[in-house]
């Protein structure tokens, strides 16, 4: 896809809003309590209680996917072509703050930059449009140093390699010092966070833990700590009322760990495109800007964020966008800015491909399963479309299927297993394996 010239800076008035976009690793709406969850989680519920939260926002079953969806604002059989990667000339979200005159930083989780098996180097942050980042896992081969104590890290492009230390304290303290620095020009805080993605690790506050479960939680719980921290330095600054503040997650919880919502056992659905692979919290907060403590139920897809932070800050979002912005939605002047959400997932990463579409109450697989949701316990159960109604239904969403245009799914599950001997003769080993496996950084 043809990309865009990069634009002049433009100066910004002194009082331009500023932007923090927050992402967890791998943990789904069911591991808050702002959405029903047992895991107590007070400063992402006091987030949502000061503005708008989303029930149904959605993201893509695995990391990079949706971190490429939600960087470029394109759906991923336009852009996505390999696990850990995005393109060279890619444009993202940091590109369009930085043309505007903000300062842009990014904190935490890179994995753009190459997966180390396919021979692809991605994108760099300087190359994305980030001024500074600390970031953990910024270039294939990294990723075997730790993201959690004594961290192997990139401080703007350099090895930074800590003998001690928690990650997450060290790179939350890069974004609240970025804040304070940063606190009389326009910003833009990319915010990828490692937590709470496996390995399940003890915290500072949780050295007892034991077990992946028990461990899970007190990850979150430091989660929605570190997350506190970032709104009292906004306070503590005097900027909080001129900064909008968004909170999300990039895919379901680790197929490893059940949590409980609403009473219900909800296990985790990572890289399964199903409810529970996809459905996300979503929170946007800007005092006076957006009603505080509200619900929206309408459909949010990861391409909308870049679309919706441009309309929310007055900037013009990159022509060619799959993404809609959400901005009346979040205000209240509409109920829904989107009837469906397409994804076509083919992470090329362990998990199988698919196609789907989904409505508020329906899904449609490529493979022609149609099921009904229940998005408050992941559950999606097989129906038979007997009724005429039921049929309309199947049939309106066919019809999306049919006119995406994205062309077959890449088969690709396994690319370290290029060159060696497939288990299936019938296959390549890329996409049978080869029954050798890596430490999956995903």
């Amino acid at each position: 896809m043809a990309k865009a010239p990069p634009a002049a800076v433009v100066p910004v008035p002194a009082r331009a809003p500023n932007v923090i976009l927050i992402l967890a690793d791998d943990v789904g709406v069911e591991g808050f309590s702002v959405y029903g969850g047992a895991n107590p989680t007070p400063n992402i519920a006091r987030l949502a209680s000061q503005g708008a939260t989303f029930d149904n926002a959605h993201s893509t079953p695995l990391c990079s996917p949706s971190r490429t969806r939600l960087m470029t604002g394109i759906e991923n059989a336009k852009n996505y072509d390999a696990f850990g990667y995005l393109a060279p000339n890619a444009r993202t979200f940091a590109h369009m703050f930085k043309e505007a005159g903000y300062t842009t930083g990014i904190v935490g989780k890179w994995q753009l930059g190459g997966n180390g098996f396919d021979g692809l180097t991605g994108i760099t942050p300087k190359g994305a449009g980030f001024d500074e980042s600390l970031l953990w896992q910024e270039r294939a081969g990294t990723q075997k140093g730790s993201r959690y104590w004594g961290p192997t890290l990139s401080l703007n492009g350099l090895p930074k390699i800590n003998e001690e230390g928690f990650g997450p304290d060290l790179m939350n303290d890069f974004a609240l010092d970025f804040l304070s620095r940063n606190k009389d020009r326009p910003f833009f805080l990319y915010y990828p966070m490692v937590l709470p993605h496996d390995p399940f690790v003890v915290t500072p506050a949780t050295l007892d833990a034991k077990g992946p479960q028990q461990k899970f939680g007190g990850m979150v719980a430091y989660l929605d700590r570190l997350v506190g921290t970032v709104m009292t330095r906004l306070h503590d600054l005097g900027i909080d009322d001129n900064t909008l503040v968004i909170f999300t997650a990039d895919n379901g919880t680790s197929q490893l760990i059940v949590n409980v919502r609403g009473g219900v056992s909800v296990k985790g659905g990572k890289g399964l495109p199903t409810l529970n692979g996809t459905h996300v919290p979503m929170i946007v907060r800007w005092p006076g800007k957006v009603p505080a403590g509200v619900r929206r139920s309408g459909l949010l897809d990861f391409v909308d964020v870049l679309p919706t932070m441009a309309e929310a800050t007055g900037l013009k979002a990159f022509p060619g966008l799959d993404g809609v912005s959400q901005w009346p939605v979040v205000r209240g002047s509409k109920a829904s800015a989107r009837p469906w959400i397409f994804e076509h997932y083919a992470p090329r990463w362990v998990n199988r491909p698919a196609r789907f579409v989904f409505d508020e109450t329906r899904k449609l697989y490529g493979d022609g399963r149609y099921v009904a949701l229940n998005p408050a316990t992941g559950e999606e159960t097989p129906l038979d479309p007997a009724t005429k109604a039921e049929r309309a239904h199947r049939d309106a969403l066919q019809r999306v299927l049919d006119t995406r245009g994205d062309g077959p799914l890449d088969p690709t599950r396994f690319p370290w297993c290029a060159g060696e001997t497939s288990t299936d003769p019938a296959l390549p080993a890329t996409v049978a394996g080869c029954g050798r496996n890596v430490n999956a950084v995903d």
